[in-house]
């Protein structure tokens, strides 16, 4: 809305603005027609009364031209009249200044305007029987034009007032409606089409260039869902060959596994066939082979429910017991290079404080291949950590968000560490340091895209020769 509150106060300053310099002619033009008014009222009178006066004058003398003078003027109301002698002192003076006489011996009109009583006075001359030059002072009060200026003005502000009110009302009524209800729903579509929601095309009923924009925005949404569609499709495939890759890396030593529980079995099941066992002993050779069998079943379900593609489902996950689940998911491969692994030592109370909301197959998929990654890297006899914390940090700008909570999952291995270059390659996809047959450079980058899409990310802290830290941050939400 605010650029319809910009729209509206434009409008109305230019209105404002528009309406000032047009009442102020008007005021000034009313004020001038009106002077000029007073002026030729003035004059006209003058003329006439001058007439009068000649003709009495030149017949009954100068007493009755002064009382035809007197009466005339006093049935006028509106102004008066005086007779006065152009080179007389005293009362029958003129008030003009001086400058003005010569004009009045020329027999012009002359206006002098006295401010400071708020008068108007107009000299003609008249032409009497006498040697001396003399004429008709009509005086006028100029509050009559002070009562039409103020009236005028008010008027004026009035009008000017009215055209901005109403200029005003129209350009939030139509600033509203044309512009900021539709910039307002074009933005709420733009907020949620960053949120990833393409769904709801926005329908403006307007043909102008908020409509046209409309238009164009649900044409991407559609674009944007068609190729997302088609991006998620093809990285789920992508993490569904990391799976399959990790799971033949674990199966290649499961059989390593299977091979003693397998061979208890045989054992028991042929001491029972020979019948070299007997009551009680009978019975706990069938028990060890149904514990063996669970064992083996129970291995054998771990790696299928890795390998098998699912949805993602949030959900409340306890770090630490995901942790030593791992563990023992890779537990062959660390046998196998001869490395220790250690899972979070935390107290069962501690544990329980150590959650987060995330998706178990998708977390157990970027937790598997941090360690089995860690595992390759580390030397015999070397050492695997998985440790858990909670941390208040600032997150990168690619993340971007001031502090918050989060939760810190590290993998730290005692290999031999990775330099500048390999650090910045190292999540992307194909980019491999293994040799060939032994990795597909997918893992990293698709571990990276599901704790991206978890609203995360992995920090490396690693050298040469010092050994490698992958940190996995986790916003804990209201884990």
């Amino acid at each position: 809305m605010r650029l319809t509150r910009k729209f509206i106060a434009a409008l109305v300053i230019g209105v404002a603005l528009v309406a000032l310099v047009q009442g102020y002619l008007d005021y000034q033009r009313d004020r001038e027609t009106f002077d000029r008014q007073l002026h030729a009222e003035a004059a006209a009178l003058g003329r006439a009364l001058g007439r009068g006066v000649a003709d009495v004058w030149q017949r009954d003398g100068e007493a009755a031209a002064r009382q035809f003078l007197y009466t005339a003027a006093s049935k006028s109301g509106r102004l008066q009249a005086r007779w006065f002698w152009l080179d007389a002192k005293g009362p029958d003076a003129p008030r003009a200044a001086r400058d003005r006489l010569e004009l009045i011996k020329q027999d012009q009109v002359v206006t002098v305007r006295d401010d400071e009583r708020r008068l108007l006075l107009t000299y003609i001359r008249v032409d009497v029987p006498e040697s001396r030059l003399g004429g008709v002072e009509i005086t006028q009060s100029l509050e009559q034009l002070d009562a039409y200026v103020r009236s005028s003005l008010r008027l004026q502000v009035i009008g000017s007032v009215s055209a901005v009110v109403i200029a005003g009302l129209l350009a939030l009524g139509l600033g509203v409606v044309f512009i900021g209800r539709p910039i307002s729903r074009l933005a709420q579509k733009a907020r949620r089409v960053g949120t990833g929601d393409l769904t709801g095309p926005l329908r403006l009923r307007q043909r102008d260039e908020l409509g046209e924009l409309a238009a164009e925005i649900n044409l991407m949404c559609e674009r944007l869902a068609t190729e997302q569609g088609a991006r998620e499709q093809a990285t789920e495939q992508l993490r569904h060959a990391d799976r399959l890759t990790t799971v033949g890396k674990l199966a290649s030593g499961l059989a390593h596994e299977l091979g003693t529980p397998l061979n208890v079995v045989r054992g028991r099941a042929k001491l029972i066939v020979d019948r070299e066992v007997d009551g009680q002993d009978v019975i706990d050779s069938a028990r060890i082979v149904v514990e063996q069998a669970e064992r083996m079943t129970a291995l054998i379900r771990q790696l299928l429910d890795f390998a098998r593609p699912r949805a993602l489902h949030k959900a409340t996950v306890n770090v630490a017991t995901l942790s030593r689940r791992i563990c023992e998911l890779v537990a062959t491969i660390a046998r196998k290079g001869n490395v220790t692994l250690e899972p979070p030592p935390v107290t069962p109370d501690e544990a329980d404080r150590l959650l987060v909301e995330a998706d178990d197959g998708q977390l157990t998929q970027v937790m598997t291949n941090l360690v089995v990654n860690a595992i390759q890297a580390t030397a015999p006899g070397g050492t695997v950590a998985i440790r858990a914390r909670r941390v208040e940090q600032v997150p990168p700008p690619y993340v971007g968000g001031g502090p918050q909570a989060w939760m810190a999952i590290d993998v730290i291995d005692s290999g031999s560490g990775l330099d500048e270059a390999t650090r910045a390659r190292v999540f992307e996809p194909f980019y491999t340091t293994k040799d060939v047959g032994e990795g597909t450079g997918l893992g990293l980058s698709v571990s990276w895209g599901i704790v991206r899409e978890h609203g995360g990310w992995i920090g490396i802290v690693s050298a040469p020769g010092e050994g490698s830290t992958f940190t996995v941050y986790l916003p804990r939400g209201n884990a």
